[in-house]
């Protein structure tokens, strides 16, 4: 798994590219341990578009960041799952918890407008 991250008013959109598995979990929740903690106040958009697969690690882990960013009071959105990684969110019924949006401008004015 390949995260690039980029800042854009205030969000950071992280483009998650792979597999987000039992494997890579770990190091992603890692990765934004360290992020939050340097941008405390920052909103967090998820991009999956370049994800080919999650499983129910990479899904705990993002539902662990929905959790946290909810807690510092930042907004979080997950964006362009497609094919495989949209149906196990479908499958997991993830998509009634967590804010999925289905592109990236959808998501950054989901985050703007809760912020």
């Amino acid at each position: 798994m390949d995260v690039t991250v980029r800042k854009e008013n205030g969000i950071l959109v992280c483009a998650l590219a792979g597999e987000i598995d039992l494997y890579a979990a770990p190091d992603f929740h890692a990765r934004y341990v360290t992020l939050s903690g340097q941008e405390p106040s920052c909103h967090f958009v998820f991009d999956l578009e370049k994800t080919t697969y999650i499983d129910s690690s990479g899904i705990g882990i993002l539902f662990k960041i929905y959790s946290d960013t909810r807690n510092r009071k930042a907004n979080f959105c997950i964006c362009n799952a497609n094919g495989m990684v949209k149906k196990i969110f479908f499958l997991s019924r993830m998509t009634q918890i967590l804010p999925i949006e289905g592109d990236l401008p959808g998501a950054m004015a989901r985050v703007r407008n809760n912020a």
